[in-house]
């Protein structure tokens, strides 16, 4: 898996009925959306870590969503670096400053889950490594510098900021893959207390969404090797869960879908990076047209959203798990 779609698999979330109202994260940096859930659903010290793993997610999402629209020149400004110091290549770098603050911020609210608390203190530890060398490499370039030492300070700091990053990513792959397996399991102890408790439409919803993320997931990690007929009953089984939703959001989430089934259709048959590209920012979009209904239904929710995203870094997208008010 590229890096570039690894970026946007962390983007992928969960979106969910509360109250009888679509409520999920949205945002004007397009953040991706998570799973809302009646706070009497999740048990104990559960719902606690739960709702922290809320600025968490936005931390992920909001620094994932940054990264989207410019993978590509991210990537290939990357790769000048790899080579030595290139001006102006430190412009199109994620902003490593924005998602250090992120999660400081995340950490000062609480601890979450053990093994989500582990994995994030290790990525804010190679980011107090990285962040001082991302600034002064992006001072240098501001500065033009390198008109004066011959781009020899330029070379140094470019070497120290190629091999922070590569500790990063693998650190924050390790991340996300954490934060979204326990955001996995949470969802599917609500789903199955909501089902238990008669609430089917909140159920369908979840459900649904977890099912969905799961399927982009696995397609995006081996395409050539996706079963065709399997996943077209799991699309037709989605449908069915999203058509169970007797509202007007669970109808608008059921016409937004038909976009990602599109992709993902289109990825099968031909799996090129572009159409796994397009069939993550298609599932992105889904939970996008979902966050809109947020403002409109704010004053039910407590807590926080996020945005992946694109629930796209692309080690699996995280599930946000919002706590309505009672």
């Amino acid at each position: 898996m590229n890096n570039k779609r690894r970026l946007f698999s962390t983007v992928l979330c969960v979106a969910a009925l509360t109250a009888g109202l679509f409520v999920s994260g949205c945002g004007s940096d397009k953040a991706g959306g998570i799973g809302s859930v009646v706070s009497s659903v999740v048990d104990g010290g559960d719902e606690k870590a739960a709702a922290k793993l809320n600025t968490l997610i936005d931390a992920t999402n909001r620094f994932n969503s940054d990264n989207v629209s410019f993978a590509q020149f991210q990537a290939e400004g990357l790769a000048k670096l790899k080579g030595g110091f290139a001006e102006g290549a430190i412009t199109n770098q994620p902003h490593f400053d924005r998602l250090q603050a992120d999660l400081e911020k995340a950490k000062k609210e609480g601890s979450t889950f053990k093994e989500v608390d582990a994995e994030r203190d290790n990525v804010l530890n190679i980011l107090n490594e990285l962040v001082p060398v991302y600034k002064d490499l992006t001072a240098y370039d501001d500065s033009k510098a390198y008109m004066n030492d011959g781009g020899a300070k330029g070379k140094e700091l470019a070497a120290k900021y190629v091999a922070a990053v590569e500790k990063f990513d693998a650190a924050y792959a390790k991340f996300n893959e954490t934060l979204n397996k326990v955001n996995a399991e949470q969802s599917k102890k609500q789903i199955e207390k909501l089902k238990k408790d008669g609430k089917k439409g909140y159920a369908a919803a979840m459900e649904s969404t977890l099912r969905l993320t799961t399927l982009v997931d696995n397609i995006e990690k081996a395409p050539q090797k996706a079963d065709k007929a399997a996943v077209e009953k799991e699309l037709s089984e989605i449908e069915a869960l999203l058509k169970s939703i007797k509202n007007d959001r669970g109808q608008v989430l059921a016409e937004s879908y038909n976009s990602v089934v599109g992709e993902v259709r289109q990825v099968l048959a031909d799996p090129s990076d572009n159409n796994l590209n397009n069939m993550i920012e298609g599932f992105n979009g889904y939970i996008d047209g979902a966050y809109c209904f947020r403002n409109a239904f704010g004053k039910y929710l407590s807590g926080y959203y996020v945005k992946p995203g694109k629930v796209h870094q692309r080690n699996r997208g995280a599930f946000m798990v919002f706590l309505p008010l009672r």
